[in-house]
């Protein structure tokens, strides 16, 4: 159970988290904030004459659109809080779909990828056009390459990373080792892949569930959000539809190259002079 209470303020310091961290990026490194808007991506290719830096790689985009879509409605079917309803019921069906939920939120290769891409700028390195997410063992990943790494330069976004994932929660869910015990009124989730480490959850109680699960959701769904709101908005907020980039060359470790939005369409482009 969550409180309409509890869900406004977690909504709020999660989209304060997110624009926190790419306006510093936007303050600090310019050319790495257009970049990271413009999804840039290495993509291996046969073809010697074609360049595999590419930018407004959509591939990642169309993955998760139809995730995307479903959160938002499943948002707003159970945490609209209709007129005179104060907080949530501890409903099996929802949580069971929320459960789901949970771990596409975390298993998301292009979610992780855009977290761990701005958590990198946002401590100074270069852009990383080739992020190679593992396919097994997320754990040292999330926690590692990516909430450390907000933390260790003072971003709030670590603290909604560490609200919301757990390891033992997502293999869990992903793998059917859980059950709801409701025996005794206990109220909580029974985790059956519990090997004892220190790190571990054995259970988890169905309100401390529903904070986790609103903090994964959230981050999950703002972060693309008000990404793609700051990229409708470029050249509003700049004056300007052409922006420079440091571009990757063999010879050199980068270049100067011009690349252009355009709002119609929405896709980027690399300018020819």
């Amino acid at each position: 159970m969550i409180s309409r209470k509890q869900f406004a303020d977690i909504d709020k310091e999660i989209k304060d988290s997110i624009e926190e961290s790419l306006d510093k990026l936007k303050t600090e490194d310019f050319s790495n904030y257009i970049l990271f808007l413009a999804d840039a991506q290495y993509v291996e290719n046969n073809n010697s004459n074609l360049d595999p830096f590419c930018i407004d790689y959509r591939i990642d985009g169309y993955q998760d659109s139809t995730r995307i879509e479903f959160l938002s409605q499943f948002l707003t079917n159970y945490y609209s809080f209709p007129e005179n309803t104060l907080s949530t019921d501890d409903n099996s069906y929802r949580m069971n779909i929320e459960l789901m939920v949970y771990t596409h939120v975390w298993e998301s290769k292009s979610f992780l990828k855009k977290l761990y891409r701005l958590a990198h700028l946002n401590n100074n390195e270069e852009y990383d056009w080739d992020v190679n997410v593992p396919p097994m063992g997320k754990h040292d990943f999330i926690i590692d390459k990516i909430r450390k790494v907000f933390n260790n330069n003072n971003l709030k976004i670590w603290e909604v990373i560490k609200k919301g994932f757990h390891t033992s929660l997502r293999n869990a869910f992903a793998h059917s080792e859980y059950s709801f015990d409701r025996m005794n009124n206990n109220n909580r989730i029974n985790l059956y892949n519990y090997g004892g480490k220190k790190w571990e959850l054995q259970t988890i109680t169905f309100d401390e569930w529903s904070l986790r699960f609103v903090y994964s959701a959230l981050l999950g769904y703002h972060f693309l959000k008000i990404i793609m709101e700051r990229r409708l908005n470029l050249i509003e907020q700049n004056d300007t539809d052409i922006f420079t980039i440091k571009y990757p060359k063999k010879s050199k470790n980068f270049i100067d190259r011009k690349i252009k939005y355009s709002q119609n369409g929405n896709g980027f482009s690399f300018v020819h002079e």
